[in-house]
């Protein structure tokens, strides 16, 4: 009668532990990350930017370095960002090449995509978000590119005047 009991009991335990460690993990779909409008930082000395209202700190010296291939000093004197509805960044800087489409991990942020915009850099960068894609405009030329996560084409001017409007 004793080992019965014992051997209920085990079950009983065992039965348990598994019920417990079976718990569904709550999940909250159609999450949108964008943010509606862009910062704009300036990187100090050592090269990391800090984003106050958004809480995001970052060095910008790895993608400088990418563009340049210096990082002996912080060259790089403002930086923009916004993020995308999937929650990817976006980050260039005036006279930069390309955009850096990079994903949040912990601890860091990893670079998904590399976005070749104009090889001689867009001298005066500015992003916006739209309803299912980031815009990017060079505020000198009034040239416009759409920008998803994999891929950046050019629009035609006019077109993106009347998505504005």
């Amino acid at each position: 009668m004793k080992s019965f009991i014992k051997t209920v009991t085990m079950v009983c335990m065992v039965a348990a532990l598994f019920i417990t460690g079976c718990k569904q993990s709550m999940v909250i779909s159609k999450v949108d990350y964008s943010q509606s409008i862009e910062s704009v930082l300036q990187p100090d000395e050592n090269g990391t930017v800090e984003d106050v209202k958004h809480g995001l700190t970052f060095n910008i010296k790895p993608i400088q370095y990418a563009e340049t291939q210096d990082t002996s000093s912080v060259t790089t004197e403002q930086v923009r960002y916004i993020r995308g509805q999937e929650g990817y960044y976006y980050i260039t800087a005036p006279n930069y090449q390309n955009v850096y489409v990079m994903a949040p991990e912990k601890g860091s942020l990893v670079l998904k995509e590399t976005l070749k915009v104009l090889e001689e850099g867009i001298t005066n960068p500015a992003f916006n978000q739209r309803m299912s894609y980031i815009q990017l405009l060079n505020q000198s030329t009034d040239d416009v590119w759409r920008i998803n996560p994999e891929s950046i084409k050019k629009e035609d001017s006019q077109m993106a005047q009347r998505e504005v409007n």
